[in-house]
């Protein structure tokens, strides 16, 4: 019987998962921990789609990038034929600085740091995502900034999330 990979119910358990860990009581690992202000919004829209408002930020948001395919078994036919796909997820953290404080800090790019580290410590905590995937590991984590306006950044930090589906 032909299957399809649950795209959006990974992205649906990630940001389950995400929300979950926002509190400081209910979760082993809480996402905002380290940061000057509480996570805002966990979402599973693509980043360029989010409006830059203050009260947004910090938030959370992930989008699958990628979907690698590969044949497991040998079949009758195509559409019967086990398959393994390698799912890429980014997961997405941005924090909002208006203000600087003092010349040699800049507290976003430390708060960025906490999300990120909070956000790989919660998936981690969830290796299968709900069996959603058979098995999932973050690859790496890239920081980014983009300048608003002469007083105002967004940091932004991508882990590339690796999912491992069996279909």
């Amino acid at each position: 019987m032909a299957v399809r990979v649950d795209l959006n119910g990974i992205k649906d358990r990630i940001q389950t998962t995400l929300v979950a860990a926002n509190t400081t009581t209910a979760s082993p690992i809480d996402l905002s921990s380290g940061m000057s202000q509480r996570v805002q919004r966990v979402l599973k829209i693509h980043p360029g789609l989010i409006s830059p408002q203050a009260s947004f930020f910090p938030l959370v948001t992930c989008y699958v990038t990628d979907k690698t395919i590969d044949s497991e078994d040998i079949a009758g036919n195509q559409l019967n034929s086990r398959r393994k796909a390698k799912v890429m997820v980014n997961v997405v953290g941005v924090v909002w600085n208006q203000n600087f404080t003092a010349d040699d800090e800049d507290p976003a790019d430390e708060d960025i740091n906490y999300l990120m580290e909070n956000v790989e410590l919660v998936l981690r905590s969830d290796t299968d995502l709900g069996a959603k995937i058979k098995w999932q590991r973050s690859g790496s984590t890239e920081y980014y900034v983009n300048t608003i306006n002469e007083q105002t950044h967004l940091r932004a930090g991508i882990l590339k999330l690796e999912g491992t589906v069996f279909y």
